[in-house]
């Protein structure tokens, strides 16, 4: 705020009072607000920023000095200039214990007027710009401690995905556990604040894993009571490894008690019913559905119908009941919400990994690790956007690119190619062969994100229009 855009509230009931310090101050470069009484005044200040109050004494309804006291609390940051017709030591004395940091009589000589303003305003900037300063430094840090804790939960993230991608019948477990407790939150009308914290401990519940035996993990039969404690230690050292950086313990309650029972009968657990945290209740549910629904080595997926059933039966025993009868009403749709599909084709495991980790969230990424499987994938799944590499095995992807484009049925969807070497003719080529955009590696997640969604932003508008 500089002295010459600072705004400035009149509140005088004498309109032509208000007219004439109105037109004085403007022509100085100020911006000016008008108020006939203490009320509308106030209401004013509600609604809009103002710097300095130059506040009539003897008003009709509430005084001046009664408003002064009722300004200072609600607005401690607008300075305030006291005008009265009675030129009274008390009055101004009063004036100044509540807050007021100029007092002018009537009749005013209107070159006071401006130089009591002009003081005001640069008093009011000079006691904001250290709290401006100060709001502006916690603003920074607090931004950066989101971002420092954003890209840990992503690299964790990460790390989960790919233990899961391990064994294909745990591949996106973590993910799917996110989306049905999401749902589950939306349903319960949890807060955006506790929506991010479940999200968060959803993506991260079973990242204790990488210190499980393998051999455990994928073990195809039924697992001994040893082995089956073992695994369980994933909880422990889940927690251990998230606890230190998030700093936030419904996070890392969700990590430590997503298997409680809700009888308190678990292994190990230390507490039962509504003792465990709600968001940890919340995963319970949605971890031990998609565990039913997923094929193991060692069983068949069950039914959603089965599924369901099983969360029937263990309502009050394994489960929340408040949260298992919300979560049976809930329908097919909104349990599992329908999400546009990306394909990625690439042959590198580890690309296929970060887009996983990079759009997951938004989107139900699909996989094929060469040029031949691309093209079958794109026939039958019809993706809305594909993430092509042009150096793959069996059709490299200009050719699968072009082959799409050629055809009538899938020629809408939008291609990106991706290649490790920023070069002008694979460029040419991939535009010539009708490719929607280009990333070269290596590209981070936010990046690629961004440029998907930028992409089918512009190919909705195209179909609209179309």
């Amino acid at each position: 705020m500089t002295e010459e855009n600072a705004t400035i509230l009149i509140v005088d009931d004498e309109a032509d009072i208000r007219d004439l310090i109105r037109e004085v101050l403007q022509s100085e470069g100020y911006h000016c607000l008008e108020a006939a009484n203490a009320t509308a005044a106030l209401s004013l200040l509600e609604r809009e920023t103002v710097d300095v109050v130059m506040l009539d004494i003897v008003m009709a309804g509430k005084s001046g000095l009664e408003m002064l006291s009722e300004l200072k609390m609600l607005h401690p940051n607008v300075a305030v200039v006291m005008a009265t017709g009675i030129s009274d030591m008390d009055t101004a004395i009063e004036c100044t214990r509540r807050g007021a940091i100029g007092y002018l009589t009537k009749p005013f000589k209107l070159s006071e007027v401006v130089r009591t303003v002009r003081q005001a305003a640069d008093q009011a900037r000079l006691e904001r710009k250290p709290r401006d300063y100060h709001d502006e430094l916690e603003r920074r840090v607090e931004e950066q401690a989101r971002t420092i804790r954003k890209s840990f939960f992503a690299s964790m993230a990460a790390l989960s995905f790919a233990l899961e991608a391990k064994d294909p019948y745990t591949a996106g477990h973590s993910r799917r556990v996110t989306d049905i407790a999401n749902a589950i939150g939306l349903k319960m009308g949890l807060s955006e604040d506790e929506l991010e914290d479940l999200h968060w401990g959803s993506l991260l519940h079973d990242i204790g894993k990488i210190a499980v035996r393998q051999d455990i993990l994928n073990k195809p039969t039924t697992l001994t009571a040893e082995e089956y404690e073992h695994v369980m230690t994933h909880t422990v050292i889940g927690t251990s490894i998230v606890e230190p950086i998030v700093n936030n313990r419904r996070i890392t309650d969700i990590v430590e008690c997503h298997h409680y029972r809700y009888d308190g009968l678990g292994l190990k657990q230390r507490l039962k019913g509504k003792q465990i945290p709600l968001l940890a209740r919340i995963v319970t549910v949605a971890d031990a559905y998609d565990a039913m629904t997923s094929q193991r080595a060692f069983r068949p997926a069950l039914s959603r119908k089965e599924a369901l059933n099983e969360i029937r039966l263990a309502k009050g025993t394994q489960f929340d009941p408040v949260i298992a009868d919300l979560f049976l009403a809930m329908s097919d749709s909104e349990v599992t919400p329908q999400k546009r599909e990306i394909l990625i084709a690439d042959d590198e495991e580890s690309i296929r990994l970060l887009v996983r980790s990079a759009l997951g969230d938004d989107f139900t990424v699909i996989e094929a690790s060469d040029g031949l499987e691309a093209l079958k994938v794109a026939h039958t799944r019809k993706p809305a956007l594909i993430l092509m590499d042009i150096l793959m095995p069996k059709k490299d992807g200009l050719a699968a690119c072009h082959e799409i484009k050629s055809n009538v049925d899938i020629k809408d969807i939008p291609i990106v190619m991706l290649t490790g070497i920023a070069h002008d003719l694979d460029k040419e080529l991939s535009t010539n062969l009708g490719a929607d955009a280009y990333i070269t590696k290596p590209f981070t997640p936010d990046y690629l994100h961004e440029k998907v969604k930028s992409t089918l932003a512009e190919n909705d508008s195209l179909t609209c229009k179309a």
